[in-house]
């Protein structure tokens, strides 16, 4: 198993994580916004990837919320 190293301990880690892949999902998110108008017809395949991707987001940024803050 991988060790942490963060002076917030596990749960700085943990947080950390999951704020990083949330903001990697927003990323997504506005490419395929960007990208939709020029990709014809799967144009809705790429909606969807967009709608699943903040969803995703979102649930991420809900959950950061439900861990204990590390005490200074």
């Amino acid at each position: 198993m991988a060790g942490f190293d963060s002076a917030a301990g596990p749960a700085g880690v943990v947080t950390g994580l999951i704020e990083k892949a949330a903001a990697e999902l927003d990323v997504m998110s506005d490419a395929a916004g960007e990208l939709a108008p020029e990709v014809g017809d799967l144009s809705a395949v790429l909606v969807e990837a967009q709608r699943i991707a903040d969803r995703a987001a979102l649930d991420l940024r809900r959950l950061v919320k439900k861990l204990p803050r590390a005490t200074a």
